[in-house]
């Protein structure tokens, strides 16, 4: 009789980690921080066993096929599909972060959690990606708006998903004076990403350098309820209110 082989294969991948720190005038006022990491998932193994033959082979196989479903490999000895139950979903760190700069006790851990949200954001970004952005963030200190604008175009051709290019593009537009084109850019940012104070802010300067105080100060407050402890964001609220009720500042 030939012998029962059994040879799964067990691939071990390794994570790479790598950061670029820069500072970045299209993002934030903070270091531009780009963390990005690339997992290998491990191919599962898949025993192969040799058939027996034998003048019974013939009958079993008739009994499987009309069995149907319940003759289906047990869950055990399934091979895993490497998707997780709807009901075990992998957490988003970044809504988790965004849910506890809400709830932030005080300055310096909401600026503590700023950093983090603002890391995350910018996760996953390719090396085609982050050359193009420093190449927009060059363009942009040299007031080159035309080239500035056109690297992050390209960018966005190439990660589209990431919200924050958006925001990004959209300050440059901002500084060019496009401001529809910067509000037509942090439209789309915020529906992919509600809980950016960042483009929140942005959002309403371009607003009030369009005169238009009351979306100033709708974005203004905003602000305030995705990151309570912003820096001057009580104050930005005050004044944009006053100025709207024609009061003295």
């Amino acid at each position: 009789m030939p012998k029962r082989s059994l040879s799964p294969v067990l691939t071990h991948c390794t994570i790479l980690y790598r950061t670029v720190v820069r500072p970045c005038l299209l993002f934030s006022s903070a270091a531009f921080v780009v963390s990005a990491y690339t997992p290998c998932q491990a191919v599962p193994a898949h025993p192969g066993t040799d058939q027996t033959h034998s003048p019974h082979a013939g009958n079993r196989s008739a009994t499987a096929q009309g069995a149907g479903s319940s003759s289906a490999t047990p869950a055990s000895k399934q091979a895993p599909s490497g998707k997780l139950p709807a009901d075990k979903a992998e957490p988003d760190p970044l809504r988790d972060v965004s849910k506890a700069l809400r709830n932030a006790h005080s300055p310096a851990e909401a600026r503590a959690l700023e950093r983090r949200a603002e890391t995350l954001r910018q996760k996953g970004l390719s090396a085609s990606t982050r050359l193009l952005l420093e190449s927009g963030d060059t363009n942009l200190k040299a007031h080159d708006y035309r080239k500035a604008e056109a690297a992050l175009d390209n960018a966005l051709v190439l990660q589209p998903d990431k919200a924050f290019i958006r925001r990004g593009r959209a300050r440059i537009r901002y500084a060019a004076g496009d401001f529809e084109g910067a509000i037509s850019d942090l439209g789309v940012a915020l529906h992919l990403d509600p809980d950016d104070p960042l483009s929140w802010q942005l959002l309403s300067q371009v607003e009030e350098e369009r005169h238009d105080i009351g979306a100033a100060l709708q974005a203004a407050k905003q602000v305030l309820v995705v990151d309570p402890l912003a820096s001057g964001g009580i104050k930005r609220v005050k004044t944009l209110q006053a100025t709207l009720d024609g009061r003295p500042i």
